[in-house]
């Protein structure tokens, strides 16, 4: 949704418009995505679980109550950074091009 999100938006304003809804690199949301997904894959075999093996964890915190944690939401938040990485390099690298041609075509006709 967040990837179509963008998408959408480079469409209704271009190149510039998607520079302003994500200013950041789509080369380090990818990496940072691919360090997550895959640190969640490799971490539980130094514990003697089986790669991707989900933990869940508990805690009863004072202020906030009940608090749950599985170690598949690290997995998912490094696919999610690896999809809206994928996503915005393609938008600027393909997109760039279409901008450029419209441009030239502007100031030639």
């Amino acid at each position: 949704m967040a990837g179509m999100a963008l998408v959408m938006r480079y469409v209704a304003g271009g190149r510039w418009e998607l520079g302003a809804a994500a200013p950041t690199d789509a080369g380090r949301l990818l990496g940072a995505g691919m360090l997550l997904a895959a640190g969640a894959a490799v971490v539980p075999l130094f514990f003697g679980q089986a790669p991707l093996q989900s933990t869940f964890w508990e805690w009863d915190v004072p202020v906030l109550g009940h608090i749950e944690f599985v170690t598949s939401t690290v997995f998912d938040v490094g696919v999610y950074l690896v999809v809206i990485g994928l996503v915005l390099d393609v938008l600027r690298s393909l997109g760039a091009e279409v901008d450029r041609q419209t441009q030239e075509m502007r100031a030639r006709g």
